[in-house]
């Protein structure tokens, strides 16, 4: 409080006023008071000051005047709310559980504090000592801190507290940079609030998750209109957090956003199967516009979210309408973007292990599609090609020589730069010339030259390769 020491006969009223309120302001705080008595006896100062503030002559008295107003306000705010703490606090419960109206005091004496501190700082600003406006900016920043620490005790959602300091700040004649923190501090808290609730389960209430996300962008926007070009590092720190913070909240909109048409997209696909004789199309086809909108709400901002929505189609492609091929590029992409991302949560969800085992069976399935079809392709040559086949497996009996040199001479490759007759002198050589041999009877590059030669080579090649592998070195496991 702003104080005369020793006031003279010539001490202004508005001064002797304020001398007044601050001796009762003392006494008011000192201990062994009721509740009742100390509330009643802060009023009765509070009146003093107002009636001082009237006497005021000068813009220099108004300011001290405003500043006396403005912090028993602010004691008055800390007063009521730890009295709310007292009656509301059972046991050792980590939160305090009331309700908003409960707050109404404080607020009104916040609201009320931060009004006249503003107004202090307007007419003190060209009369009063830069140490004197630096202790109400400090003030307010206290006020800010002390509305953040609440947060953790109350059970309150959105902060009030914090809505309170970010509304009054918003609505008094307060430093920009000032009104920069209180937005930072509130909007930070809400984005915090909205994360813990959409990542605690799958029955997370994205309605309410959104109305946070959205209430974090309305004090954005305030915020926004508050940034100017500025060399002042503290106003540079925090207008860069707050663009940081304004990234992260546009995201998880979206992310939220995709999350709400997921569920949405179940609840049509549940009501689609179960609650008709016959399966409901348009509430198929209703799912399907959520999931797909859902997509494109993460797209290139959640791969997770995208991948759930993709999973999510390529369910209703395989289990709803019997479309494998359909399904499979969506469970492809969404395996594909989970991967990209992987993490513990997705590793273990089902959406994913679904995905992934569906994706396995189609590309198991296609093997063996055209394994089939390769056998069936194959079959009337093999026929063909019966007597060949069986001498090319008594020369692989005979050794790799015996099998090389056999090759060569029965079955000589038509591009004569391939028809080189090996080498088979020392075991070393032969190892080469199987390797030779290998690429050049490999079947894929000899399809130009007919189907029998090509199934021919894909024969020679397995023979090969069984001579091949013979002279790998052993693997040291073996004698472990």
């Amino acid at each position: 409080m702003e104080s005369l020491s020793n006031p003279s006969s010539s001490s202004s009223p508005s001064a002797v006023l304020r001398e007044r309120g601050n001796v009762l302001y003392k006494q008011a705080l000192e201990p062994g008071l009721s509740a009742s008595n100390q509330r009643s006896r802060l009023l009765k100062v509070l009146e003093l000051y107002k009636e001082a503030l009237a006497a005021s002559l000068t813009a220099e008295e108004r300011a001290s005047c405003h500043k006396n107003i403005g912090m028993l306000q602010w004691t008055l705010c800390k007063f009521e709310f730890n009295q709310l703490l007292v009656k509301a606090l059972h046991g050792n419960e980590a939160k305090v559980y009331v309700k908003h109206e409960d707050l109404s005091r404080s607020k009104l004496h916040l609201v009320r504090a931060v009004d006249a501190i503003s107004k202090a700082m307007k007419d003190g600003a060209e009369l009063k000592p830069p140490a004197w406006l630096d202790g109400l900016r400090n003030v307010l920043k206290d006020m800010i801190e002390w509305a953040s620490e609440q947060t953790s005790v109350l059970s309150l959602s959105r902060s009030p507290l914090l809505q309170y300091v970010a509304c009054a700040f918003d609505d008094a004649d307060m430093p920009s940079k000032l009104k920069l923190l209180a937005y930072r501090t509130y909007i930070d808290t809400l984005f915090k609030e909205a994360l813990c609730m959409r990542q605690t389960d799958g029955n997370t209430d994205h309605v309410a998750c959104l109305s946070l996300l959205h209430d974090c962008n309305l004090y954005l926007t305030k915020a926004w209109s508050s940034f100017i070009i500025d060399p002042d590092e503290d106003r540079k720190c925090l207008q860069t957090e707050i663009q940081d913070l304004r990234g992260s909240v546009n995201v998880h909109i979206c992310i939220s956003e995709a999350m709400k048409y997921i569920a949405l997209g179940d609840i049509c696909l549940f009501s689609a199967v179960m609650d008709e004789e016959s399966m409901d199309m348009e509430k198929v086809k209703d799912a399907m516009d959520f999931y797909r909108q859902a997509s494109l709400a993460t797209r290139e901002l959640d791969m997770e979210s995208e991948a759930v929505a993709m999973s999510r189609i390529g369910k209703v492609y395989s289990d709803l309408l019997s479309l494998p091929e359909k399904a499979h590029k969506y469970y492809y992409q969404a395996v594909r973007l989970a991967l990209t991302v992987m993490s513990p949560s997705i590793e273990r969800s089902d959406w994913y292990i679904y995905s992934v085992q569906k994706v396995k069976l189609h590309q198991e399935a296609v093997v063996a599609k055209e394994n089939n079809e390769h056998e069936r392709d194959r079959a009337s040559a093999m026929e063909r090609l019966q007597e060949k086949v069986a001498a090319l497996k008594k020369a692989e009996e005979r050794g790799s020589e015996a099998l090389l040199k056999h090759v060569y001479d029965q079955h000589p490759h038509p591009n004569l730069e391939r028809n080189i007759f090996p080498r088979v002198s020392t075991p070393s050589e032969i190892k080469v010339s199987l390797k030779k041999a290998i690429q050049h009877y490999h079947p894929d590059s000899n399809g130009q030259h007919g189907e029998d030669w090509k199934v021919l080579c894909e024969e020679i090649t397995k023979c090969l390769n069984c001579r091949y592998a013979s002279f790998k070195p052993v693997s040291s496991d073996l004698y472990e």
